[in-house]
C-alpha cells in the first residue's frame, strides 16, 4: 500500500492533469510484447489523461500478475511505461512416482507451465502431493521441489518424489459390540486389515477420511437392524513407527435394539383414505425395526400416491422409541408439501466412474421437483450397477432460497473387473480349462467388455462382447458379440463342427422394472471330417449352414438387494423369442420363458431361491434341425448330469446326445451361513434340481434311446468368495435317471475380481 501511494504521488507530480498523449512507449519487457501492454491499458490516441485514468493504468497492469513493478512518466506528450516482469514457470515435471498416476497428480497441483513463479504456491503443492500419498497409505512419502533457473527470468520446477513404504492397517478392533461379532462388523466398513494374500484389496491402507465414513457405515448398519440409539463414541488410529502400520480402534455404544410397536399413517391431505396405503408398509409389529423395509415402504407409498394423482407430496418417517420398553412406534407422515426444486447435484468421491454414468442412474435431475422417494430409489439403482461399495444421497438446503435444495451424492467405488478360471472333466470333453476376463465399468464409462475362452482336447471356444448401456447418450443399450467355436467330435460323433458368428444387440427400459432387448445375429456352422460310416440318423441336420436370427427378450424385474449380506428378495420373469426365417438355410421359431423368485429371511442372511425355465423350438419348413439348435439339458441347469447328459441318445453311440425340441426344468436352492465368520465369505447351500427334455423331431427313430421320465437330483455345496476368487464346490446325487444318461456328481469352479 505504501509503495502504491508513493507511486501515485509520483504520477501526480510527473504528469500534468489532463495531458493529451500522442504516443506510448514501453520499456523493460522481455517475454511480453509492448503491444500486449498497450492492449491491457486500452489508451486511445489523443486521449486526455486524468489522475483517475493513471490510477486505472497502474491497477490494470498489476492485475495481470505479470509485473512486479510499474512506473509511468510523460515527456513531450509521450507516455513512458517502465515495467519489471515477474518470473514465470517454464516447465513443471514430476519424478519418482509409481503408486499414483501422473494425471491424478497434475489435477491437484496448481503450479503450471507459463504461470507466475510463486514459491508459496510451490510449497503448497508439495504438501498437496504428500496428502495424495497419505490417502494411499504412503505416510512416509518425501516430496521436494527442485528449482532450476533458466534464461529470461524463467524457472523449471521439478517435484522429486520418494514414495516410501505404505502404511497398512494391521489390526481393526471394536469395543462395545455385543450383538455383532468383530468379523461381522469388518464386513460393514470399507477399511480392511492387511494380509499378504489379499493381493487385490483396495482399502487396507490407512485413510483418516475413510475412517469417518466407516463410522457412518456402522451407524447405518446398526440402524438397519433396529439399534436406533447407536453411536460411535470415538475412532482412533495409532501408528507403529517401527513397522509403519496402523492399529485402528472403534469404540461403540450399541444402545437398545428396538422392536416395532404401533404403525400409523398421518396425512396433511384432507379426506385422504390412508387405509388404502397400509399394504405398502413392509414393517411388521413385534419384529425388529429394519431401515431397509422402512425406506422401501416410503418409496412404495409415494409411488402409490403418485399413481393416484398426488404430484407434490413428500413422505417422511417419524420414529418414537421408548428406551424402557425397547418398542419404537412408527408414523409415516404424508406431507402436501410446497414444491421445492433441485438446484444442484454434487457427485463426490468418484475417482474412476464418470459423473455422467452416475447421473444417468439417478431418478431426478437439476431443476426437477424434489421428491424424497426418488432419492431412495436412486440409491438402490446406483447399488445395482455393481460399481459402488456404498451410496449415500442426501438433500442440503440452499441458504436464503427456501424453494430449492442441493443434492449430495456420495459414493465409494469398488472393483468392477472379473477374472474367471474354470476346470472340469466330462466323458465327452475329458479335461477342460475355461478362462475369462470381464470389466463391467470399462474406463469408468459404465461399459462392459468381456472375453471368454474354453480349451480341451475336443473343443476350443472364443467369444468377445461389448455393451454400451447408453448408446448415443440416450437410454439405449447397444452391444456386439463375436464368437468362434471348434468341436472335434469326429472320433465320437463322426464329424467336427466349426462355427463363427456375430450378433448385434439393442435394448431399452420402459421403467425401473420393465425392459426389452432385441438382437440380430448371424452364424456359419460347418461340419467337416464327416465319417463315411455315420448312420443316416446321425447325419440328420449335419451340413454347412448359414443361420440368420432376429430375437427379443422382455423382462420384468421387481427385486431389492441387501448389499450388507449380499442377498436378494423379489422376482424376475422374462420371455424370449428367436425367429430364423429370412435368408440363410434354417427356418424356425424358438420361444423361452424363465422365472425366478427369491426369499430372504432371518435378518436377510438366509435365502431361498426358486427358478423355472421352459422352451420350445419349431421348424417352419419341416426340415430336421441340427443338434446345435436344439435344447441340451445338464450341467449348471441340471446338476448331477453332464451338459447334454439327458434326453435322446444314439443306441449305437451313447455319447451322442440328439438334444430336444423342447425343455422344462427348475431348481430349489437354499443358501445359509455355516458358522464361519463373515469375513471369510463362506456359505453353504443345498439344492433340488429337476428337468425334462422333449424328444427331437427325426425322420427315423430306430436305434434312438429316449425316455419321457423327469430327471431329478439333490445335492449340496460350498461357496467361498476367496481372495483368489469365488470358488464353488458341489456334490449332486441323481434321483431319477436312465442308465444311458451321462451323470456327473462333482463340480468345481473358480473366479476372481480385480
Amino acid at each position: 500500500m505504501k509503495k502504491f501511494f508513493i507511486l501515485f504521488c509520483f504520477l501526480i507530480l510527473s504528469l500534468p492533469s489532463k495531458s493529451q498523449v500522442k504516443d506510448i512507449k514501453v520499456f523493460g519487457v522481455k517475454r511480453i510484447s509492448p503491444d500486449m501492454v498497450k492492449n491491457v491499458i486500452n489508451l486511445k490516441e489523443d486521449e486526455k489523461i486524468t489522475d483517475k485514468k493513471l490510477n486505472d493504468i497502474v491497477r490494470k497492469l498489476y492485475n495481470t500478475g505479470y509485473f512486479s513493478d510499474v512506473k509511468l512518466s510523460e515527456k513531450n506528450n509521450i507516455l513512458e511505461i517502465t515495467v519489471a516482469e515477474n518470473p514465470t514457470v517454464n516447465a513443471v515435471s514430476f519424478e519418482g512416482y509409481s503408486d499414483l498416476k501422473l494425471d491424478d497428480i497434475k489435477k491437484d497441483v496448481k503450479t503450471r507451465p507459463h504461470s507466475i513463479y510463486n514459491p508459496a504456491q510451490i510449497k503448497s503443492d508439495v504438501e498437496t502431493i504428500k496428502n495424495l500419498y497419505k490417502r494411499l497409505g504412503n505416510f512416509k512419502a518425501v516430496v521436494d521441489a527442485k528449482i532450476i533457473e533458466r534464461d529470461n527470468n524463467q524457472y523449471d520446477v521439478v517435484f522429486e518424489i520418494t514414495e516410501g513404504k505404505k502404511a497398512y492397517i494391521k489390526d481393526i478392533t471394536f469395543n462395545g459390540n455385543e450383538s455383532f461379532s468383530p468379523n461381522e462388523l469388518q464386513e460393514v466398513i470399507l477399511s480392511k486389515e492387511y494380509s499378504w494374500w489379499k493381493l487385490l484389496e483396495m482399502y487396507d491402507t490407512y485413510d483418516e477420511d475413510r475412517l469417518l465414513y466407516d463410522s457412518e457405515l456402522l451407524k447405518n448398519f446398526y440402524n438397519l437392524h433396529g439399534f436406533l440409539d447407536f453411536r460411535v463414541e470415538s475412532q482412533s488410529a495409532k501408528m507403529d513407527l517401527s513397522e509403519s502400520n496402523f492399529y485402528v480402534v472403534f469404540n461403540l455404544n450399541e444402545g437398545k435394539r428396538y422392536k416395532v410397536g404401533d404403525i400409523s399413517i398421518s396425512s396433511e391431505i384432507p379426506d385422504l383414505d390412508t387405509d388404502t396405503l397400509n399394504d405398502k408398509i413392509l414393517l411388521k409389529q413385534s419384529r425388529f425395526y429394519d431401515d431397509n423395509l422402512a425406506n422401501k415402504s416410503i418409496v412404495d407409498i409415494a409411488k402409490k400416491m403418485g399413481e393416484n394423482g398426488f404430484a407434490f407430496i413428500d413422505v417422511d418417517i417419524e420414529k418414537k422409541p421408548n428406551p424402557e420398553t425397547g418398542i419404537v412406534d412408527i408414523v409415516f407422515k404424508i406431507k402436501n408439501s410446497r414444491r421445492a426444486f433441485i438446484n444442484k447435484i454434487d457427485i463426490k468421491n468418484n475417482t474412476r466412474t464418470y459423473d455422467k454414468v452416475i447421473r444417468r442412474n439417478l431418478n431426478f435431475d437439476e431443476q426437477d421437483i424434489y421428491n424424497s422417494a426418488r432419492l431412495k430409489s436412486s440409491e438402490q439403482k446406483l447399488y445395482e450397477t455393481g460399481f459402488f461399495e456404498s451410496v449415500k444421497i442426501s438433500p442440503k438446503p440452499v441458504f436464503g432460497v427456501p424453494d430449492k435444495v442441493n443434492i449430495d451424492v456420495n459414493v465409494a467405488e469398488k472393483s468392477t473387473g472379473e477374472l474367471s478360471l474354470g476346470a472340469g472333466w466330462s466323458s465327452l470333453n475329458k479335461g477342460f480349462l475355461e478362462f475369462g476376463i470381464k470389466e463391467n465399468n470399462f474406463m469408468g464409462k459404465g461399459q462392459t467388455l468381456g472375453f471368454t475362452s474354453t480349451f480341451s482336447g475336443t473343443q476350443n471356444n472364443f467369444s468377445l462382447s461389448f455393451v454400451e448401456p447408453y448408446l448415443f447418450d440416450r437410454d439405449l443399450m447397444g452391444g456386439i458379440d463375436a464368437y468362434y467355436s471348434q468341436y472335434k467330435y469326429s472320433s465320437t460323433y463322426g464329424y467336427d463342427i466349426d462355427t463363427i458368428g456375430l450378433a448385434f444387440k439393442l435394448g431399452w427400459n420402459y421403467n425401473d422394472h420393465l425392459s426389452q432387448r432385441f438382437r440380430l445375429s448371424g452364424k456359419n456352422e460347418k461340419m467337416t471330417n464327416i465319417s463315411d460310416s455315420l448312420s443316416s440318423q446321425l447325419l440328420e441336420g449335419v451340413g454347412d449352414y448359414n443361420v440368420f436370427k432376429l430375437g427379443q427378450t422382455i423382462t420384468y424385474r421387481d427385486q431389492t438387494i441387501d448389499f450388507v449380506n449380499d442377498t436378494r428378495q423379489g422376482y424376475i420373469v422374462s420371455y424370449s423369442t428367436d425367429y430364423a426365417g429370412f435368408g440363410g438355410d434354417k427356418y424356425f421359431i424358438k420361444n423361452d420363458i424363465s422365472a425366478k423368485q427369491t426369499f430372504s429371511f432371518w435378518d436377510n442372511v438366509w435365502q431361498l431361491g426358486i427358478s423355472f425355465y421352459a422352451g420350445k423350438i419349431h421348424s417352419l419348413d419341416g426340415t430336421t434341425l441340427s443338434r446345435s439348435d436344439r435344447y441340451l439339458l445338464g450341467g449348471d441347469s441340471l446338476r448331477g448330469f453332464e451338459y447334454g447328459g439327458i434326453g435322446a441318445r444314439s443306441a449305437t453311440n451313447t455319447n451322442y446326445a440328439y438334444g430336444g425340441n423342447w425343455e422344462v426344468n427348475g431348481t430349489f436352492q437354499f443358501n445359509f451361513p455355516i458358522g464361519i465368520p463373515k469375513k471369510y465369505k463362506i456359505s453353504g447351500y443345498i439344492f433340488y434340481d429337476w428337468g425334462k427334455l422333449g424328444r427331437p423331431v427325426l425322420a427315423d427313430y430306430s436305434n434312438v434311446l429316449y425316455s419321457g421320465k423327469v430327471r431329478t437330483s439333490v445335492g449340496y455345496g460350498i461357496s467361498w468368495n476367496s481372495p483368489i476368487g469365488a470358488i464353488n464346490v458341489s456334490w449332486a446325487y441323481p434321483l431319477s435317471y436312465e442308465e444311458y444318461d451321462k451323470r456327473q456328481r462333482f463340480r468345481f469352479s473358480i473366479g476372481t475380481g480385480f
